[in-house]
C-alpha cells in the first residue's frame, strides 16, 4: 500500500462555509468540514459518474440535536455513538439523549490539509471522546489498483468505558436495474419497511428474496427499482465472514466497501424508491450492529467500546471501477 500524490484545494461552498476537494488522476472526494465532515462528492474522474446523491435542499449550518432528514438528505455522512436517537444506555452518562444519527453529523469539525492527506477531527458534546477521520488516496499494492483509504480513530477521554454505534451513511444515488453484492451467505433482517411490508423488527429473509407480507410474495432485493414503486426499507444483514460489499450501476461501473468484518460485522441496507421525500437512493452502512439504536444494541451485547482513556482504529476503502473482471479482482466473488 502507497499513498497516492492528491491536489488539495479549499473553496467557499455557501456564505461562510468552506469545502475542500482531494483530486488524483482517477477520482475527486469533497468534504465540507463545517457541516459535519460530509462527504458531498466522490467522483470518477475518468466517467464522470458522481456517486453520491445530491438533493435540492441549500446546504446551511445544522442546529445540534435538529433531525436529520431537516438537512440535505444526500452525501456521506459520519453515525456515532448511535444511529437512530436514543437516551445513552450505560453510566456515567445514563439517560443522556444522544442525536438522531448521533453527534457527528450535525456539529462543526476541525481539519488540516498535510502533505496529500485531509484529516478532520471532531469532539463530542454529550461524552468525552475525540473522534477523527483521515481521507487519502493509496494504491494496492497486489492490483496497483488506485483506492480511497478513510482511515478512523476514536479516543475515549474518560475513565469509564465507552460502548458506541458507529454507521458509515453513504447516500448513493440510485438507478433502476442497479444491483446490491454481498458476501456469499450473507442475508438479511428487517428493521423498518415502509407500511410494515417486510415484516417486523428481525424478520429474516434470505438474500437475495425478501417477502412482501402485505402482497404475499417475494421479489429479489439485490436489484433496485424504480422510483415510482414510492417504496422504502432498512435492512441489516446477518453476521458477516468478510467485510466487502458493492454497489454496480447498469453499465457496470461500482463503486465498493473494503472494512473490518470483526469490527464491523454487519451492513445496513437503506434502499428508497421514491417513497422518502420522492428521492431515489441506496445506502449501503458497514455497522456494529443489527440495528440502529445504542440502547437496544447494549442489551443485545452487539455494539462496540471504545476503552477508558484507549483508542479505537479502522480504516475503511473505496473501491470504484467498471466490469465484472475488475470487481472481482479487487473485492472478489460475489
Amino acid at each position: 500500500m502507497a499513498t497516492e500524490k492528491a491536489k488539495i484545494k479549499e473553496s467557499k461552498l455557501v456564505d461562510d462555509i468552506k469545502e475542500v476537494t482531494l483530486t488524483s488522476g482517477q477520482y475527486s472526494v469533497t468534504v465540507v468540514p463545517q457541516l459535519g465532515a460530509k462527504i458531498t462528492s466522490i467522483l470518477n474522474r475518468k466517467t464522470k459518474r458522481e456517486f453520491l446523491s445530491r438533493t435540492n435542499v441549500d446546504y446551511r449550518p445544522r442546529v445540534y440535536g435538529d433531525a436529520f432528514e431537516n438537512y440535505e438528505r444526500d452525501g456521506a455522512d459520519e453515525c456515532f455513538p448511535t444511529v437512530g436517537g436514543c437516551p445513552y444506555p450505560n453510566y456515567p452518562w445514563q439517560g443522556t439523549d444522544i442525536p438522531d444519527h448521533g453527534e457527528l453529523w450535525c456539529l462543526p469539525w476541525q481539519h488540516e490539509i498535510t502533505k496529500d492527506k485531509l484529516r478532520t477531527w471532531v469532539r463530542g458534546i454529550r461524552l468525552p471522546y475525540l473522534f477523527e477521520r483521515t481521507i487519502s488516496f493509496e494504491t494496492l499494492a497486489r492490483h496497483e489498483k488506485q483506492y480511497i483509504r478513510l482511515s478512523y480513530s476514536v479516543t475515549n477521554e474518560s475513565p469509564y468505558d465507552m460502548p458506541f454505534l458507529y454507521a458509515f451513511h453513504p447516500l448513493f444515488k440510485a438507478e433502476t436495474k442497479s444491483k446490491l453484492m454481498l458476501p456469499p451467505g450473507a442475508d438479511v433482517v428487517t428493521w423498518s419497511s415502509s407500511e410494515d411490508r417486510l415484516g417486523k423488527p428481525m424478520t429474516k429473509h434470505t438474500w437475495p428474496e425478501v417477502t412482501d407480507f402485505t402482497l404475499d410474495k417475494s421479489y429479489d432485493r439485490s436489484v433496485i427499482r424504480s422510483s415510482r414503486t414510492k417504496e422504502s426499507e432498512k435492512l441489516f444483514t446477518t453476521p458477516l465472514d468478510q467485510g466487502r460489499c458493492a454497489l454496480v450501476y447498469p453499465k457496470d461501473e461500482f463503486i465498493g466497501f473494503l472494512f473490518p468484518a470483526k469490527r464491523f460485522p454487519h451492513l445496513g441496507l437503506w434502499v428508497n424508491e421514491g417513497e422518502w421525500h420522492n428521492l431515489h437512493q441506496v445506502a449501503v452502512e458497514p455497522s456494529t450492529s443489527q440495528v440502529d439504536r445504542l440502547d437496544v444494541a447494549v442489551g443485545l451485547d452487539a455494539c462496540g467500546t471504545v476503552p477508558a482513556h484507549g483508542t479505537t482504529e479502522w480504516d475503511l476503502s473505496i473501491l470504484i471501477g467498471k466490469g465484472e473482471e475488475e470487481l472481482t479482482s479487487v473485492l472478489g466473488e460475489f
